[in-house]
């Protein structure tokens, strides 16, 4: 597990101003020496919600929250504390150290691979879409009547046939064993490499900090499954996230609506309804509603 010293978190801290962090998240207002918002952490009408540039610490009165710019983080973003110190760490232009441990350098290394993996197959998906070949899925997202700007908010693509995405990604440079390690190409028996998601409608999943972590696929015809979807990775735990959060966020919303899949939180925000999230699987695991 990584570690870092005090003298480093120390740094992070104070190179990232209090109220211009929590000014990206909340609405806030001078008065006096403090400033004054609407708590993101409860529903509430008048403002309890105390950031002191001062003290460097933020308050609120109604519900009890409190702490620093890497508390505020933790709780806005779900993220646990060493994920607040890389999310300000970045913010602020400081490089953190690398693992000593090798075995725990390896697997954050391939980690980071499997996150560029990912991006870059949301991003050749999406280009798809918009190709002669992917005319089914084309056909289907008219029949919804979604938009332009909704495929290019939610990334909305189009998977191709046997092994487009590995031929891709080979020619990006990753090796088998990070395109493996994705779980979004397969190798069989004999040795081959197949793309898990062909001639399907994808739906790119990501974290609240906007990184794709996993893919769902939605056949367009009549073959089974309906859906397919990415198991577990090194990046993904199931669990833990929800389908739209990362969009739903970015709006000024006290409460989320939790639908039971894509095209539904999709649908909802296309209809100007922006706290539309979906669940990632038959129930709400406690993590979920840790989230809500």
């Amino acid at each position: 597990m990584v570690r870092y010293s005090e003298e480093l978190i120390d740094e992070i801290r104070s190179s990232n101003d209090i109220v211009d962090v929590i000014s990206q998240y909340v609405t806030l207002k001078r008065s006096g020496r403090s400033f004054f918002g609407l708590c993101p952490f409860h529903k509430e009408k008048s403002p309890s919600f105390s950031v002191s540039p001062d003290k460097q610490l933020f308050h609120c009165f109604g519900c009890g929250a409190g702490g620093n710019v890497i508390h505020f983080i933790s709780k806005i973003e779900n993220v646990n504390f060493i994920e607040s110190l890389q999310i300000l760490a970045e913010r602020a232009g400081i490089t953190l150290p690398t693992l000593q441990n090798s075995e725990d350098d390896k697997k954050q290394q391939l980690r980071k691979k499997v996150f560029e993996i990912n991006e870059k197959a949301a991003l050749f998906y999406h280009q798809h879409l918009y190709q002669p070949s992917a005319k089914p899925a084309q056909e289907y997202v008219k029949k919804r009547k979604l938009t332009n700007k909704t495929l290019k908010n939610f990334l909305l693509g189009y998977s191709g046939n046997f092994n487009e995405l590995y031929v891709f990604l080979k020619q990006q440079g990753f090796k088998d064993e990070e395109i493996l390690a994705s779980s979004l190409v397969n190798k069989t028996e004999d040795g081959k490499m197949i793309d898990r998601f062909r001639k399907r409608l994808m739906f790119p999943i990501c974290d609240v900090r906007g990184r794709v972590i996993a893919f769902g696929g939605r056949v367009l015809d009549d073959s089974k499954p309906k859906y397919i979807n990415s198991p577990e990775t090194i990046v993904y735990t199931k669990g833990r996230h929800l389908y739209g959060l990362n969009v739903a966020k970015n709006n000024d919303l006290k409460e989320l609506i939790i639908v039971e899949g894509y095209m539904d939180a999709i649908s909802l925000h296309q209809r100007e309804i922006p706290n539309a999230v979906a669940s990632l699987g038959t129930a709400l695991t406690e993590a979920q509603r840790k989230i809500t």
